[in-house]
């Protein structure tokens, strides 16, 4: 167990006493620099439970003792420090932030200390400043001080300004706490403010005061009515300004003042108004924009006073900025607000933008950009098609080609050749961009005569605005697709021509500048990824950002070097974005063609690169996707098929070739770095051909590595899940061989490897005779998880990959099993003489149904185990990206999947009634299979969510419906697959359940029935296993896993000797919590957190101890169970808790529950009481599960990163 604060308070108070006693003053600055967080970390700890204290040996209160007592001590040396830099330095250390305020049991002692230092005889105005500058900071303790007030209120009278200053920050802190004080302090700044004797500085202070006078809504109502009377009074500009943004910080904290403040600032726009105060007006609006953007009433007539500011001539460019991020806000506003603004406005700020597009600020070109593009959604999501455009006139750039973007971006839905010219216009502008920004960075490295200079942090920002921006026009508009990738072979073609003009000899060197053992030998660095603050090993090297957070630039070798992999990488997310959309037709594969193949012909060194690879690949998928899909639309409509085709025609076969081919040249080139990602890509795409032999390469190249036995689980796991695919496609091994053995260069045009492979390749006529080998596919499965536990550290550093890979293990063996079910009843029907014969075959076919139906049931119920350990996978990763999270989501899916086909895929509703029922498992139910199933489907689909409700007749209340199973998006090409198949087994389970109602039942009925059903099992498993097995990319995030560690403490003090009790007594136990990466990995914000602790007398230990603290696979089914039963706890009604008891017997286990109250340090207490009193002498082990809840109602597991205690009855 960590330290807890309270453990060291003692040792901080006494550290701060005797640093300040030092004679050396940098000693004494220190200590006092690191007595505040201490002291704030001290008040925000909870109360220490006594279990917990006297384990620690320290009394439960002692933190807040100690916290108060070196405060006490500050205040002491404030009022005895003679240098006012031990002052100032105090007054900093202890200033308020947003954690809270300071607490104490004696504040007098505190704040007599601080008094003194403010009258003491012969205090200097700077020491009287100074003390009430504490004052403020102590508000919280000096609130209810009439003394303490009074003399801050003096203070804002002293002909001091400093004094004043210092005052007007006590009264401000005062004000935020009393509502009392807020009321006085308001009149005594007025008048302030016009005091005639007021100095400058002092009235722009008092200015700033106002903003704090926030403590109720009556006190804010009254301090805008005073400073609207100020600002509409005889005060200078100057001082008009500051109360203008005063008032807009004050009205922008809430949604009531929020519309009045921005039409008063609307005053100070008009003609009569100076340009001081049009300035500050603008800048207050944008102010309060930047912070909030509500609903106005007055957004037209907002919208219509700041274009015509623009076109103002004589209006300075910075105000034009201001004005411009102020209607590119109100464009992004979701509401009814841009229904308030016509069309002819937005075609007067389209013509305003175009004017900006090549103005020297950046800020002023970056939001005429944005401009533009949210204009064009505005009318291309919200327009309707019997709206009349017809007013809308037209523009043009000047001094350029690129004529009127603005001139039929307004156009309806029906206008799509119009909305594709403006797409047009708009892309080109921003590719002109890119292309200028490259050659005025290039011309720079060339005067500077340096080859080495990269992106710096704001050039990168820039290149990612222009990227997404034309990211964001692909994702609303997916026909943009083929336009922008045409743009990005233009910019292709003249980033290569810029390259080879200022570096002209930067070779392949430059791109393949990848040393490979010295990247997987540094186990012990860490890396900080550009899209989150995560550390991470070096094996953590997918660094492809290509996802929607476009976050495309990376460090390279050379300006011109890191546009073009941006621009690559650009490529690969908007083909990824279109190929995603819902909905979308547009398929951009020429497109793509023509962008790899302008790169080999002006830029081939960078097809050694994982960006091309990753390109090619993409492309290749997808394209021969939309084929065979075109394919099976062709051949539905000449007639109905058996089964759906898209699982006869694989086409993996093709995307191996390629694959391969090109890792062949990186391996060449010894682009060892390039080659991994390429065969991470790979396994994330199923290519375990390709992946296995790129594992080999890179392996051997880093045999003396620290990382070599990661390459040696890579390639066991691998092998497994290669042989796995050949013993569906054995045929395949001749063309991935060949193609492994072919010498020769990458062909010039990729696309041209065989298509058709695929149509030769022989399907295995059946998996029934392959269990032995997918029993040694399994062992080598195993083996590369044992390589992995060999290997991994006590922080569970590889637990997601040994957990993920123990799951893969567990679904092999359950694919066996059922194997040997088919295989042994696949020839029922022909023993049907051989049973009559012997004159009892309606007892044999009973009894050999019924064996069968309980052998399939344990393998549903295992399959059902195995869903929801996926879904527990999922749920204990919060860091996990999306991509990840969905890959491991359609796991769980086919799991669940072929628990019901295994245990719906026979019916024997219809056996005659003298046969035995079957005798199922307790724990298991058909409902529940049912029910795990209709979780996962997507509710948008009603026909087979109807489909599945015909199944069984269960009431809603009869149903788990606190259940947690994770829901497949079915965005990618993997997952519609699985669907459809999901879709097909619905209904043919269907279609068999109605063929089979109303036929009298017979011996040769019932065994053609088990034969049938036998047959959809093995067709079923048959296409599932044609299905692609793939990794997820959290796969190769190798990092220590996040989670909690348990301290479990007896309540009783006087138990120093461990956890015990005596028989037929009830435990109480103290809980110490302890959450561990969560914060620094995840944007998690926990609201709660809880806790399921159980124990049975079947926990029954020999020899007391704990089990090892390194993380065991057998614990997760464990683990599965309590997460279950905590998340019952969580979501239940405790107005229901007796009638949500399940009906089953429950099992021995007893369970009890328990809440924390989470606090920055990462660290809760709570107490909980086991109902052990029935257990027998002995020693027994307490399991436990851990969940947090976030501000949003999301539910995320915690891993049990420790063992629970071990307890006696005794």
């Amino acid at each position: 167990m960590e330290t807890i604060p309270a453990a060291s308070a003692m040792d901080w108070s006494i550290d701060l006493d005797r640093s300040l006693r030092s004679r050396h003053l940098g000693t004494r600055l220190q200590a006092l620099d690191a007595a505040a967080p201490r002291i704030r970390e001290l008040a925000s700890c909870p109360t220490v439970p006594p279990g917990v204290a006297s384990s620690s040996g320290i009394m439960p209160a002692e933190s807040r003792v100690f916290a108060e007592t070196m405060l006490l001590r500050l205040a002491t040396e404030f009022r005895a420090a003679a240098d006012d830099s031990i002052r100032s330095r105090i007054v900093r250390s202890l200033l308020p932030n947003k954690g809270g305020g300071w607490a104490a049991a004696e504040p007098e002692q505190i704040l007599r200390r601080v008094t003194a230092a403010h009258g003491a005889a012969g205090a200097t105005p700077r020491a009287r400043a100074l003390a009430l500058r504490m004052f403020g900071c102590l508000a919280d303790l000096a609130k209810d001080s009439f003394h303490v007030c009074s003399l801050v209120l003096s203070g804002l009278r002293s002909s001091n300004a400093a004094e004043v200053k210092a005052a007007l920050f006590a009264a401000g802190c005062f004000c935020k706490l009393s509502e009392d004080f807020a009321c006085i302090t308001l009149q005594v700044l007025a008048g302030l403010v016009t005091s005639p004797t007021s100095e400058a500085q002092v009235i722009i202070a008092a200015i700033k005061t106002f903003s704090k006078l926030d403590c109720t809504f009556a006190v804010i109502r009254r301090v805008r009515e005073v400073g609207k009377e100020m600002v509409l009074g005889n005060l200078e500009d100057v001082f008009k300004a500051e109360m203008l943004f005063a008032l807009s910080r004050l009205a922008s904290k809430s949604i009531v003042f929020f519309g009045d403040q921005v039409e008063f600032l609307l005053l100070f726009l008009g003609h009569e108004s100076s340009l001081p105060m049009k300035s500050m007006a603008l800048k207050c609006l944008c102010f309060m924009f930047r912070r909030n953007t509500f609903y106005l009433p007055v957004a037209s007539t907002v919208f219509g006073t700041l274009l015509h500011l623009i076109d103002d001539e004589g209006f300075p460019l910075e105000c034009k900025s201001y004005a411009l991020r102020i209607l590119q806000k109100m464009l992004c506003v979701k509401g009814p607000t841009i229904r308030h603004i016509n069309a002819s406005e937005l075609t007067k700020l389209a013509l305003a933008a175009e004017r900006f597009l090549h103005c020297s600020s950046w800020e002023m070109l970056d939001t005429a950009l944005r401009i533009l593009v949210d204009i064009f959604f505005c009318f291309h999501k919200q327009t309707k098609p019997h709206q009349s455009i017809s007013t809308l006139g037209s523009s043009s750039f000047s001094n350029t080609g690129h004529q009127g973007i603005s001139n039929n971006m307004l156009a309806t839905h029906e206008e799509n050749s119009e909305d594709e010219s403006s797409l047009n216009k708009i892309l080109t502008v921003l590719m002109d961009h890119i292309i200028s920004l490259a050659n005025q960075l290039s011309n720079r490295s060339k005067e500077v005569e340096t080859r080495q200079t990269n992106l710096s942090s704001c050039e990168q920002e820039k290149c990612r605005t222009l990227f997404s921006l034309m990211l964001k026009l692909v994702s609303g508009y997916p026909s943009a697709a083929s336009v922008a990738l045409d743009k990005v072979r233009c910019l292709i073609i003249e980033l290569a021509r810029i390259n080879a003009s200022h570096y002209s000899d930067v070779a392949a060197s430059c791109v393949e500048s990848f040393v490979a053992q010295e990247q997987f030998r540094a186990s012990d660095d860490i890396t900080e990824p550009a899209t989150a603050s995560i550390k991470a090993s070096h094996m953590e090297t997918d660094t492809d950002k290509s996802s929607a957070s476009t976050d495309f630039c990376s460090k390279k070798s050379s300006v011109v070097h890191d546009l073009i992999l941006c621009t690559l990488q650009f490529a690969i997310a908007c083909h990824g974005m279109c190929y995603r959309t819902s909905g979308s037709s547009c398929n951009p594969h020429h497109s793509i063609k023509g962008l790899t193949e302008c790169v080999q012909q002006n830029a081939s060194q960078y097809c050694s690169t994982y960006e091309f690879f990753r390109l090619i690949m993409s492309a290749r998928i997808s394209w021969n996707t939309c084929k065979v899909r075109n394919d099976i639309g062709n051949k539905e409509s000449g007639g109905s098929k058996e089964y759906p085709e898209i699982f006869s025609t694989p086409g993996w076969i093709a995307h191996e070739l390629c694959a391969l081919r090109m890792a062949k040249m990186l391996t060449r080139k010894q682009s060892y770095w390039e080659a991994y990602r390429s065969a991470m890509y790979c396994c994330r795409e199923g290519l375990w051909f390709t992946a296995s032999f790129v594992f080999r390469k890179v392996s051997g190249a880093c045999e003396s590595g620290s990382f070599s036995f990661w390459f040696k689980s890579l390639l066991l796991f691998g092998a497994g899940e290669l042989e796995m695919k050949l013993l569906v496609f054995p045929s395949a091994i001749n063309k991935l061989v060949g193609e492994l053995n072919t010498e020769g260069v990458l062909h010039e045009d990729l696309y041209c490897i065989e298509t058709d492979a695929d149509s030769i390749l022989a399907r295995s006529q059946e998996l029934h005779g392959c269990q032995e080998k997918i029993t040694g596919i399994c062992e080598r499965t195993c083996l590369a998880n044992d390589v992995l536990a060999s290997n991994a550290s006590s922080d569970c550093e590889f637990f997601f990959q040994r957990w993920f890979i123990s799951l893969r293990a567990s679904f092999l063996e359950i694919l066996t099993d059922v194997l040997g079910i088919l295989s042994a009843h696949s020839s029922a029907p022909k023993d049907i003489s051989h049973l009559e014969s012997r004159g009892d075959s309606s007892y044999s076919v009973a009894t050999e149904d019924n064996q069968v139906l309980l052998a399939l049931t344990n393998c549903s119920l295992r399959l059902s185990d195995l869903a929801k350990s996926y879904d527990l996978l999922d749920a204990s990763h919060g860091d996990m990206d999306q991509q990840s999270f969905t890959t491991v989501a359609r796991l769980a899916f086919m799991c669940s999947l072929l628990s019901f086909c295994t245990v719906f895929s026979l019916d024997f509703s219809n056996l005659p009634s003298s046969s035995e029922p079957c005798r199922l498992p307790e724990r298991f139910s058909h409902a529940s299979v049912l029910q795990d199933l209709h979780e996962r489907v997507d509710r948008k689909d009603s026909q087979v969510l109807s489909q599945l409700r015909q199944f069984i007749s269960v009431s809603s209340h009869e149903l788990d419906s606190v259940q947690f199973s994770t829901r497949m998006n079915c965005s990618g090409y993997l997952e519609k697959d699985t669907y459809s198949l999901f879709k097909f087994a619905v209904a043919s389970l269907l279609r068999a359940r109605a063929d089979a109602k109303g036929v009298a039942t017979t011996r040769e009925d019932t065994l053609s029935q088990l034969h049938r059903g036998m047959q959809f099992l093995s067709s079923i498993l048959q296409r599932l296993m044609e299905l692609p097995f793939v990794l997820p990319k959290y796969f190769f995030s190798v990092r220590p896993c996040f989670g909690a560690e348990l301290f479990i403490f007896d309540s009783n003090p006087a138990n120093r000797d461990g956890v015990s009790i005596s028989p037929g007594s009830q435990l109480s136990l103290t809980l110490c919590l302890q959450w561990k990466r969560v914060l620094e990995r995840t944007h998690i914000r926990i609201a709660k957190l809880y806790c399921i602790l159980a124990t049975s007398p079947s926990l029954h230990l020999h020899t007391a101890g704990t089990r090892s603290k390194q993380f065991e696979m057998r614990r997760t089914a464990e683990m599965v169970v309590l997460n279950s039963r905590l998340l019952r706890h969580i979501k239940r009604d405790p107005r229901k808790t007796c009638k949500n008891k399940s009906s089953r017997p429950e099992t021995d286990l007893v369970m009890a529950f328990a809440c924390f109250a989470p606090d920055g340090g990462g660290q809760g207490f709570s107490d909980c009481l086991l109902d052990i009193s029935s257990f027998p002498v002995g020693s027994y082990q307490v399991a436990w599960q851990a969940c947090c809840v976030d501000e949003n109602g999301g539910y995320f597991s915690l891993l049990p990163l420790n063992d629970g205690v071990v307890f006696s009855v005794r």
